[in-house]
């Protein structure tokens, strides 16, 4: 149980010091070759190795591709080496009139406290249904 319950924090950690961009608790967090696996159907969707990868492919492209871009954490599942989060995005395009919210599950593998890969699964018509909102009217 206490191996979960560090996972958990492992996690919580994550996002925390993604959303801060702190490089410093990234390096501190994950592996160094974490493997980074977003949705080939999710805009801007492929997969990256490493922090710096990470935060320039994923982190400062959603900022520039979205006008609002935000993960909200439902719940997060943890089994031995693996932890699942589910949680939901909310959108809004640079040219769409309102934000849209998406369903998505996060699993990360972790390994001598580490992260060392993240599998997005999300419902990703949806975004870009608003992303590319200006071009569907």
């Amino acid at each position: 149980m206490k191996n979960e319950t560090n996972n958990k924090d492992l996690i919580i950690q994550l996002y925390r010091a993604f959303s801060k961009r702190d490089h410093e608790a990234l390096d501190r967090i994950c592996a160094k070759d974490i493997l980074w696996t977003q949705n080939p159907g999710f805009p801007g969707g492929a997969v990256n190795i490493g922090v710096s990868n990470i935060v320039e492919n994923v982190y400062e492209a959603n900022s520039s591709r979205w006008k609002f871009f935000s993960f909200q954490r439902k719940s997060i599942s943890v089994a031995t080496d693996t932890v699942l989060v589910e949680g939901v995005y909310v959108v809004q395009g640079h040219d769409a009139k309102e934000r849209v919210s998406a369903e998505t599950a996060h699993v990360f593998k972790i390994k001598d406290n580490k992260v060392t890969s993240f599998q997005q699964y999300t419902d990703s018509k949806t975004l870009w249904d608003n992303h590319n909102q200006n071009k569907i009217s």
